[in-house]
């Protein structure tokens, strides 16, 4: 997401400090207005004041301009996620076209949600049965995998720790999605085996797996 965001903004204005800067260079409706601001200040502190990133400094000392490219290198998930989310729609679709079946819209849900994971285990937080404020949106694989409805709403892979598993499909290579897959069902054989009197059935359901969770490499997208 780094790559693409720099490559595309950088294509449609250009890397320097200027035009990132710039909060007419983003979807700057009255609703994100607020929003822009904050990131343009956090751009603008980056580009700066850092002086823990040695590459930050060198630019600014030489150049007297600290690129798109290097001051993207310096934030965190979760600021990458926000600034995707208010770029122009343009330059969100073009973005989104470099990941095979997903939208814009459904690209900045996938981002909003990988945040709030990322974050938990960066605290060090309970994990496996933590539910998220923000749902995925409804994919193919939803149906595909035959996951229960009450009403209009999926049960599982919406907010729990398998939308992050969809959520994946969706963004990784098929390649590094399926080595992610064995990791991962290796990870819960060995829990189980370790843990004899936790049902399979209920540590799935704690996660909101669906029973045939495994078979998600065999759809198409």
């Amino acid at each position: 997401m780094r790559s693409l965001i720099s490559y595309h903004f950088s294509e449609a204005y250009s890397h320097l400090q200027t035009d990132y800067l710039n909060p007419a260079n983003y979807d700057i409706t009255p609703k994100n207005r607020s929003e822009i601001a904050k990131l343009t200040y956090m751009l603008s502190k980056e580009a700066n004041m850092n002086t823990d990133h040695p590459y930050v400094v060198y630019q600014r000392a030489t150049y007297g301009d600290v690129p798109l490219w290097v001051v993207l290198n310096t934030l965190t998930f979760g600021q990458i996620s926000k600034m995707y989310s208010l770029l122009t729609a343009s330059l969100k679709a073009k973005i989104s076209l470099h990941f095979h079946a997903v939208s814009e819209k459904e690209l900045a849900q996938y981002l909003k949600t990988l945040t709030h994971f990322r974050n938990v285990c960066a605290h060090n937080e309970r994990l496996f049965s933590f539910r998220c404020r923000i749902d995925i949106p409804d994919t193919r694989l939803h149906g595909k995998l035959s996951i229960p409805r009450k009403g209009t709403q999926y049960l599982q892979g919406k907010s729990d720790l398998f939308a992050v598993v969809i959520a994946l499909r969706y963004l990784l290579s098929r390649k590094d999605f399926s080595t992610f897959r064995q990791e991962l069902s290796r990870l819960i054989s060995t829990l189980l085996k370790q843990s004899p009197m936790l049902p399979e059935e209920r540590l799935l359901t704690a996660m909101g797996f669906p029973g045939g969770w495994k078979s998600l490499t065999r759809y198409r997208l």
